[in-house]
């Protein structure tokens, strides 16, 4: 089956299986999915392999994960590879913007609906891409456009490119247990596929402190203006518990 360039239009003959391609004729990379021939791009990533951990401990040491897990967090070596996305060009009332999916299955929360970092793109080349691995695009086009619709509704596409972008994959272990992330080599975003969570059950203690404390004081006290003065004592040794907990947990 020939499929034609959309730079030049020239006719190109794919080996059987082979779906990333390069024009022979004006070097455009494309990639076959389906009946469609698309154009094939890559981010430049911006993101050295050096300052993947200071990215990765920022995230770690955010409200989501544990206290202190950006200190007590092991990070292994960082892992370069190029992820594959379909972009999507969509036209919207403020202007167009690239929304993306996923080409490959990933473990990696957040890559849903991801919008096209800041950055340069360049044809995809091996020249750029060296001897770093390079995902295969394993989602098909069309169910990336389904997804679009069931997220975006019924959007006007512009444009459908196939990116690579650049991730570090940056492994981490603590206590015993190795957890998955990965570090947009352009943005230095974090996408992180499991992390040891904040315990709720401790937040939960003091909301139920904070509820019997103020209750029992509104049954006691009748007066308005006094009942006032000892909410705003009682709360302070409630935020300072708190506080301590968010440090601990």
């Amino acid at each position: 089956m020939n499929v034609a360039c959309t730079q030049c239009g020239a006719s190109i003959e794919p080996r059987a299986g082979e779906r990333l391609l390069e024009c022979p004729y004006c070097d455009t990379a494309l990639v076959v999915d389906g009946g469609a021939t698309l154009i094939h791009e890559v981010m430049v990533l911006t993101v050295t392999m050096e300052q993947v951990p200071a990215h990765l401990r920022r995230f770690l040491g955010g409200t989501s994960t544990i206290a202190d897990l950006d200190k007590k967090a092991r990070l292994e070596p960082a892992q370069l590879q190029y992820f594959p996305f379909w972009a999507f060009t969509v036209a919207g009332p403020t202007g167009e913007r690239v929304i993306l999916q996923p080409a490959a299955p990933s473990s990696l929360q957040g890559l849903q609906g991801l919008e096209l970092p800041a950055g340069s793109t360049q044809p995809m080349r091996r020249e750029i891409t060296g001897e770093v691995p390079v995902v295969e695009p394993e989602v098909p086009l069309e169910t990336a456009r389904d997804w679009l619709v069931s997220k975006q509704g019924d959007v006007e596409v512009r444009q459908t490119v196939l990116y690579h972008l650049p991730m570090y994959r940056t492994p981490y272990s603590w206590q015993g247990r190795t957890y998955q992330a990965a570090v947009d080599a352009v943005s230095g975003k974090v996408f992180p596929a499991d992390f040891p969570a904040k315990a709720e059950s401790p937040f939960i203690g003091v909301v139920v402190l904070a509820l019997m404390v103020f209750g029992l004081e509104g049954l006691v006290i009748q007066n308005l203006i006094v009942k006032l003065l000892v909410y705003v004592v009682s709360a302070v040794p409630i935020l300072g518990i708190a506080w301590l907990t968010s440090r601990k947990v």
